[in-house]
């Protein structure tokens, strides 16, 4: 390893194109930090800007998948994220291998966010990283409950616009049927235009219904007011919306609309061409659109690359084909014209006499092959370039290859060859194509893996299943050849040789209840495997059925491995009891953000036969006859059943209460000071149940006073969600009484507590300045905040 290293840090200040075969065969050998560095020093002083091409072709053209990705990891910080969409746009074999890696965070990107990649990973079933937890300011969100609460309110939305944080995610959905509001508050406050868009585009994401883009068609002039003074991340949403608004706008706005956007101001670097959005208005475009879309794709990270995806959507042009594929009849005319792209006479007298090269190519490829010249050649060349590309295409027009096709010649017939593989299926070409599937050529192999898995048989595609496991191969995996894996036995599965990422990738593409089998194994790996193995296992549990993911994380759950839960999140789950407890768990661990992300839904508990067994039991019940008196329940007098509710056991205390609710004649409040104690003791009862009864007793048969009193004695229970109860009760009722008792709790030790205690203040508004003042000149320095805060809601609500 010592000599390795020396020999590349050697080559770091003496290294020729020669060595640059080797560097790149070690680079995707080695996974040592130490002799990469240097590997990858090496190989930028050898070819400068020509190394992140040069590593692209390697990676593309490996056939290991294990060297790709090594290969792919020695771009950590090189593309930018643009780039790998254009490498997605274009079908590059290497995308999905590397949004992986950019989503285990092995590849950092040189400008965007992965969010800009989400799409794209989403199409390819990488799951992208949890984003990590941000702080979610609790001014924001106590706003936002406002908003939701008490409707729309300008004040409190353009408090939120101007926070530096956002209220919680699902705060923000709750807000997002207020979009027109929004979207008036926007073209009402230019000073805060920006804001309010990026806030309106957090609240409101695609996809978006017909109603919520008939409100972004009516604010169509805040959204070009917006886009022009965006920065580069929020202008790519502002143009995603008006690109979904464009097809709902009548034919006389569409123009007006187009004309603002050619108005626009130039953009910051990075920004996203207004090309396809203009295409969307009906707009032809013409030479100044495509020079205003080239001058910033010159801003951009990677220039090149971003001029040339302009020209080839300005054009509707396909990528060139590599020269490895391209055909053979072009290749001097291609190659005569890198060298004419020069200078700008060279190029006039190459396309004065492109006639004269023998084997011109069509004009599908002439324009693609400029269109691939245009970024490397000189900037007093490019003009000429995009008038030769205009002849040969003009912009918005139809492919002009009507003669081109007409005159195409027949193809020469074909030479039947007894090895031939599109024969029909039969035994020999099956043992044919096995043989070329254990071949050391990885083009056999590949050609064989792709015949074969086109076979209906199971005898043919489970050894393309078997190499495909074992990384000799590398195809696309479709439905057909993933139920193959039944075939497969757990003890190969686990044997030497098999790559487990593989496993999980051809495991996803299975049928949920076909995946079930192999949910313990997917677990396992999960677990104990490496970042790589462990994302592919996810992405496969998250695809099996929650029921049997959550039976299956009993044990560990109950051992308090929250972990786990990252499988089950946001995924609807059948309530039982061991979810329930999970829950309870969460919570009294002060686990709150576990807790919400689990959703909990009542399920078909039910029999098959439950609905005639329902019938049955209403027929039968119609059928009795009155209750004779021997079946009657006994009849207990009032004094009776206070006693029973006082020295009975639990079950018969509410009985007793619920008897008594029976025989109260309302609406007049009960006046007998016996019952009004007895509840009072009843709401210690150290059984919850019995207290929850008494407080609801105490509603329906005592006054207004005495149930706000009882409600109270809430405050001091032991279980937070009764007390958060009984704050809102009496905060909503405005008892002044209950003040001094409501701020002490907000050094409650639950926060679920302290967050109800401080929004029923802030509801009860004036009232509770006083206690909040006293309370935080008493307190402790380190909690005078928590009264603070509140104060300042307070006053600030009151002010507006």
């Amino acid at each position: 390893m010592n000599i390795k290293k020396t020999a590349a840090n050697a080559l770091v200040r003496a290294g020729t194109p020669r060595a640059v075969p080797a560097l790149l065969f070690w680079l995707g050998r080695h996974d040592n930090p130490g002799l990469r560095g240097s590997l990858v020093e090496a190989l930028r002083a050898v070819l400068g800007d020509a190394y992140l091409a040069t590593v692209l072709a390697a990676a593309e053209h490996s056939e290991d998948g294990r060297a790709r990705e090594l290969l792919l990891e020695g771009l950590d910080g090189t593309l930018p994220a643009h780039s790998i969409l254009a490498l997605d746009d274009q079908g590059s074999r290497i995308a999905p291998t590397l949004l992986a890696l950019v989503a285990s965070r092995r590849v950092g990107l040189a400008a965007g966010t992965i969010e800009d990649l989400s799409t794209a990973m989403a199409r390819h079933g990488v799951v992208a990283p949890a984003a990590p937890p941000s702080a979610v300011d609790i001014g924001a969100d106590l706003d936002a409950r406002s908003l939701a609460a008490e409707g729309w309110n300008p004040s409190v939305a353009l408090r939120i616009a101007e926070r530096n944080g956002l209220p919680h995610p699902a705060r923000l959905r709750v807000l997002r049927p207020m979009l027109a509001d929004w979207l008036r508050l926007a073209g009402s406050e230019p000073a805060l235009r920006g804001r309010v868009l990026r806030l309106t585009l957090r609240l409101c994401p695609a996809p978006w219904t017909t109603g919520e883009l008939k409100e972004f068609a009516r604010s169509t002039r805040t959204l070009l007011d917006g886009l022009a003074e965006a920065p580069t991340a929020d202008r790519r949403d502002l143009i995603a919306v008006l690109e979904a608004v464009a097809p709902t706008l009548s034919a006389v706005e569409q123009p007006a609309v187009a004309r603002a956007v050619r108005a626009l101001p130039s953009p910051p670097a990075g920004s996203p061409a207004t090309l396809t959005l203009l295409r969307s208005l009906g707009a032809v475009l013409v030479r100044a659109d495509l020079e205003q879309a080239l001058a910033s794709a010159r801003l951009d990270a990677d220039p090149r690359q971003a001029e040339t995806a302009v020209l080839r959507d300005a054009f509707a042009a396909a990528p060139q084909a590599p020269a490895a594929t391209a055909p053979a009849e072009g290749g001097a005319w291609r190659a005569a014209l890198t060298v004419a792209v020069r200078t700008p006479s060279t190029l006039e007298e190459f396309r004065r006499l492109g006639g004269q090269h023998d084997g011109m190519p069509g004009s599908r490829d002439r324009l693609a092959a400029l269109i691939a010249v245009h970024a490397s050649a000189g900037p007093e060349v490019r003009s000429s370039l995009i008038d030769w590309m205009t002849d040969i295409q003009p912009l918005d027009a139809p492919p002009w290859t009507i003669t081109e096709t007409t005159r195409a010649p027949a193809p020469p017939p074909r030479t039947v060859h007894v090895d031939d593989l599109d024969q029909p299926r039969s035994t020999p070409l099956r043992d044919r194509l096995l043989a070329m599937l254990g071949a050391s050529a990885p083009d056999r192999r590949h050609t064989a893996a792709l015949a074969l898995s086109a076979w209906p048989e199971p005898e043919a595609r489970l050894p393309v299943l078997r190499a495909f496991l074992r990384g000799r191969i590398d195809i696309p995996v479709g439905a057909d050849l993933a139920r193959t894996l039944s075939a497969v036995g757990e003890a190969e599965l686990r044997a030497d040789g098999i790559l487990h990422d593989r496993v999980a990738l051809v495991a996803s593409r299975l049928d949920p209840q076909d995946l079930e089998p192999l949910v313990p194994l997917l677990l396992e790996w999960w677990e104990h495997d490496p970042p790589a193995g462990r994302s592919a296992a996810g992405r496969a549990l998250r695809l099996a059925p929650a029921d049997v993911l959550a039976e299956r994380l009993g044990d560990r759950l109950d051992a308090g491995a929250w972990g786990f839960l990252d499988l089950l999140c946001e995924r609807p789950l059948l309530r039982t009891p061991a979810l329930t407890q999970t829950c309870r768990r969460l919570r009294a661990e002060e686990r709150d953000d576990l807790a919400d992300r689990l959703v909990l839904v009542e399920g078909p508990l039910r029999s098959p036969d439950a609905v005639r067994q329902d019938a049955a039991v209403l027929a039968a019940l119609r059928d009795r006859g009155p209750a004779g008196s021997a079946g009657a329940s006994p009849s207990w007098s009032r004094r009776e059943l206070l006693d029973l509710a006082r020295t009975g056991d639990p079950v018969h205390v509410r009985q007793a209460l619920m008897r008594l609710v029976e025989g109260h004649q309302g609406p007049e409040p009960d006046p007998d000071p016996g019952l009004r104690d007895l509840i009072g003791e009843l709401l210690r009862h150290p059984k919850p149940k019995v207290r929850l009864h008494a407080h609801r007793t105490s509603r329906v048969m005592l006054d207004r006073q005495t149930y706000l009193h009882h409600t109270s004695i809430l405050l001091d229970d032991r279980r937070p969600d009764l007390v958060r109860t009984a704050i809102r009760t009496l905060c909503h009722a405005s008892w002044a009484p209950a003040i001094p008792a409501v701020t002490r709790l907000l050094e409650h030790s639950h926060p679920v507590v302290r967050r109800a205690a401080a929004e029923g203040l802030i509801a009860m508004g004036a009232p509770a300045i006083p206690a909040l003042r006293r309370a935080a000149v008493h307190v402790r320095p380190d909690k005078r905040r928590l009264y603070a805060e509140v104060l300042e809601r307070i006053t600030t609500v009151e002010a507006e």
